[in-house]
């Protein structure tokens, strides 16, 4: 079972900080476990909808909810987010790869805004959160529970086994900041991949998931994405990048969300395999993506996720 010692932090910042919201674990838990929402926190909330399940951390992760968040604010018929799983990188128990990935290029204070942060912004839209293992029996349950009838994934520091794979009706799906249909940049470190290769654009890919880190079939790309300054140069600070790149994920997501709702409601209970993503994003967006990247911008998004949303 989980050191109630490590959950401290996020007790103090999450839990109590709405009477009513619970932190639960279970006895075949290492690190982390089940944060639900106080009773009544999204009045707003329906059960209508396509049901989708978010894994995803960091700054991505965090956008990748917000533009689900906003679809079912906007559309609460088409789309229900019935949970969201996080990684843990407050935890040193927790297994998720903490010095190979983002995490490692930051302060443990920053982990702590950004793990509270999205925490916060799901337990706020009503959403129970899942800081746990996931290969284990009782994530399996709570799965089962919330039975998803789609997953996303942006940006999750654990391996996803075939349980969790086969579940959805209607796919799993992962969100990779690099161009995965040219052998570009898999695994935990895309803007060294765009360093090394003197790279001046990247994309979005979206794949299916497979037990094999971002090897999944591959169903579509963003439009290009410029990643160089005025000065024909990639910045060195890998968040300026990284925060170029956060513009064309909302609309992303809201596509894909859009695509899989539209084969719910035909009942076309099968994954999405191929998909032309480019064509549906606005021309504005397309020619803001073009821009050089302004090399002095490290924009926390926490402080400002509208900017990549798109509905």
């Amino acid at each position: 079972m989980t050191n109630p010692d490590n959950e401290k932090l996020i007790d103090y910042l999450v839990v109590l900080d709405k009477p009513g919201r619970r932190f639960s674990s279970e006895e075949d838990t290492c690190w982390g476990g089940l944060i639900e929402p106080a009773p009544g926190e999204n009045p707003g909330k329906t059960d209508e909808g396509i049901k989708i399940v978010l894994f995803g951390s960091w700054e991505f992760g965090y956008l990748a909810l917000e533009t689900l968040k906003a679809f079912e604010s906007r559309f609460p018929q088409k789309l229900n987010l019935v949970g969201f799983v996080t990684d843990h990188p407050l935890n040193p128990d927790a297994r998720i790869s903490v010095r190979k990935r983002v995490w490692g290029l930051l302060e443990m204070h920053e982990r702590v805004i950004d793990e509270t942060t999205i925490i916060e912004s799901a337990l706020s839209h009503g959403t129970p959160v899942y800081t746990g293992e996931v290969k284990i029996e009782s994530f399996r349950n709570l799965l089962k529970k919330w039975n998803p009838d789609a997953i996303m994934v942006c940006v999750f520091g654990q391996l996803i086994d075939h349980f969790i794979i086969s579940f959805p009706a209607y796919g799993i799906y992962n969100f990779h900041p690099s161009d995965l249909s040219h052998g570009y940049g898999a695994g935990t470190s895309p803007y060294s991949d765009l360093a090394e290769r003197h790279a001046e654009t990247t994309v979005w890919t979206v794949h299916h998931v497979s037990e094999e880190i971002d090897a999944g079939h591959i169903i579509g790309q963003s439009p290009e994405i410029c990643v160089l300054d005025d000065s024909r140069k990639l910045p060195e600070n890998p968040f300026v990048v990284y925060n170029r790149i956060a513009e064309a994920l909302g609309p992303m997501v809201s596509i894909l969300a859009g695509e899989l709702y539209r084969r719910w409601m035909l009942r076309k209970a099968v994954a999405v395999d191929c998909f032309d993503f480019a064509s549906a994003f606005p021309e504005k967006v397309i020619y803001s993506l073009k821009r050089p990247v302004k090399r002095n911008d490290p924009e926390n998004i926490f402080l400002n996720p509208d900017r990549s949303l798109f509905l």
